[in-house]
């Protein structure tokens, strides 16, 4: 049978002339949403470009995207399986159909969201701090995402549970710490020693392959009076077109620490503290609420305080399942983190503090990476290994 090749450079050089080529080698596994980035001085950063593929089907056109600096252009590999290369062509364009990924500032939240034909609602993070009406003000917050939608617009968050006044969607904080003596507790605010106070969103921004924006949150221990500014914070997040067919929606939260104090904090030993995710108010204990992670545990029990890559959360809504897969990256702060799922409440969490003390010295920082799937339907386990694979092992790019 006759290459199709030939057939694919007509077709590209109908469109534009090309100005790089971009060779990605076949996995050792197989890998779902890779985020590729190339830096290639012979590309015009004042143009915009699509990468233009062969399938069966023809030639395929993914959306490319600058970084903010317009060092690195950007594109998502949808499926690479086990030893399948890839080849694309940058050539001067715009995708077929318009898509984009739009984040928009509100007067208290960010709300992103996948703009074509159609317009979803991804997820919104609640940049002011915000207090539901008759509740203490110590349990006022900000600095969270919430609500989170799967891509049919089924809701599987909460907020401000009424259990857990403290819990609220996809957050950040520490529980058990130690710092100059006391022992603020930045998660559990009724107790009155410590809170994460929301300092405000930076940049925001969107784009046909991914949108999304920049905030700051400081950790306070308010053991003193004053409160004494004990970590700086700073989180990106960015969120990935899926199309109008997306079986997911996915989107990355990267949080950078520091201590801005002149002692150590000091993380102790806990079953959780550190990334929390709270799933929907209906979830209750009678609710059939379903768990993997990437270890094979699919029981509540067994499943809790397991290191593992990834962990699936969901549950029923609306006579279909839902949920949530949490990747955690290999680089995060004594990875593969441990799981908490707690035995009653539709709350789940990774910590690195699980197995043992972590101190964080005066002036020092670390990053913690963690990749969001969420989607309607059964939890398929060879999938989101491979989400898993192309979220931690970056594609190696050969420009050409």
């Amino acid at each position: 049978m006759p290459s199709r090749f030939p057939t694919a450079l007509l077709l590209f050089s109908a469109l534009q002339s090309f100005a790089a080529t971009f060779t990605i080698p076949g996995p050792s596994q197989p890998k779902a949403n890779q985020v590729v980035e190339v830096a290639d001085a012979s590309l015009d950063r004042s143009l915009s470009y699509v990468i233009a593929t062969q399938t069966s089907a023809g030639v395929n056109l993914l959306p490319a995207q600058w970084d903010s600096k317009k060092e690195k252009l950007c594109f998502i590999l949808p499926y690479q399986d086990i030893g399948k290369a890839f080849t694309g062509f940058a050539t001067i364009g715009k995708p077929k159909t318009a898509l984009a990924v739009q984040a928009l500032r509100g007067k208290e939240t960010i709300e992103v969201s996948e703009v074509g034909e159609t317009t979803r609602t991804i997820f919104k993070y609640q940049d002011a701090e915000t207090l539901p009406a008759g509740v203490k003000e110590l349990y006022r917050r900000g600095g969270f995402i919430h609500p989170i939608y799967t891509p049919d617009q089924t809701l599987v968050s909460d907020s401000f549970a009424a259990d857990h006044l403290h819990h609220h969607g996809i957050w950040m904080a520490w529980s058990h710490t130690s710092f100059q003596g006391r022992k603020p507790d930045f998660w559990n605010v009724q107790e009155n020693t410590g809170r994460v106070a929301a300092l405000g969103v930076d940049r925001v921004w969107s784009g046909p392959v991914e949108g999304g924006f920049t905030s700051k949150l400081r950790s306070l221990d308010t053991g003193m009076q004053p409160a004494v500014p004990v970590l700086d914070e700073a989180w990106t997040v960015r969120c990935y077109a899926g199309g109008a067919n997306a079986r997911a929606n996915v989107f990355d939260v990267e949080t950078t620490q520091k201590n801005i104090a002149a002692d150590p904090l000091e993380l102790t030993k806990h079953i959780y503290g550190g990334l929390g995710f709270r799933g929907r108010g209906d979830w209750d204990a009678k609710a059939k609420l379903r768990f993997l992670t990437s270890e094979g545990a699919t029981d509540r029990k067994k499943g809790d305080g397991q290191r593992a890559r990834w962990f699936y959360f969901g549950g029923p809504a609306d006579g279909k399942t839902v949920g949530v897969a949490i990747l955690c990256h290999p680089d995060n702060l004594n990875a593969p983190q441990a799981t908490r799922f707690n035995p009653t409440m539709p709350f789940v969490a990774y910590t690195p503090a699980h197995d043992g003390n972590t101190a964080i010295a005066p002036g020092a920082s670390f990053t913690q990476k963690f990749r969001f799937v969420v989607f309607t339907g059964e939890p398929d386990p060879l999938l989101l290994e491979s989400y898993w694979q192309g979220f931690a092992t970056p594609a190696s790019v050969t420009v050409k």
